[in-house]
């Protein structure tokens, strides 16, 4: 607003520069600026965002109101007092989940 104002100061200055019309028109242009800035306040957020678990290799107590829990077969870190403690144990990647069988490991192909 400060700006607006020092705005039209400079502008009633220079009224020997500018046309008439242009020094006349500067504060309904001023006062328009103003009601478009209203409409594009931010509103206030309805939902509140909630972080979500950290997912790391190996999890552990921060403070003293951290507890683990198992569910899964997954490790969890839950804090009632401070939310974003929250940790969640990584899966192991699964390894050597092929099927042997003596179709696949025989020498001599069937085909």
């Amino acid at each position: 607003m400060q700006r607006i104002v020092s705005l039209m100061k400079s502008a009633s200055c220079l009224g020997s520069y500018l046309p008439t019309s242009t020094i006349s028109s500067l504060p309904s242009i001023f006062s328009s600026f103003q009601n478009t800035r209203q409409l594009l306040a931010p509103s206030t957020t309805l939902i509140n965002q909630v972080c979500g678990f950290k997912v790391k290799g190996r999890v552990r107590r921060r403070c003293e109101a951290c507890y683990f829990v198992v569910r899964d077969g997954r490790m969890y870190v839950i804090c009632p007092k401070h939310p974003r403690h929250k940790q969640m144990a990584m899966r192991p990647k699964p390894h050597n989940t092929w099927i042997l069988t003596h179709a696949s490991q025989s020498r001599v192909r069937p085909w």
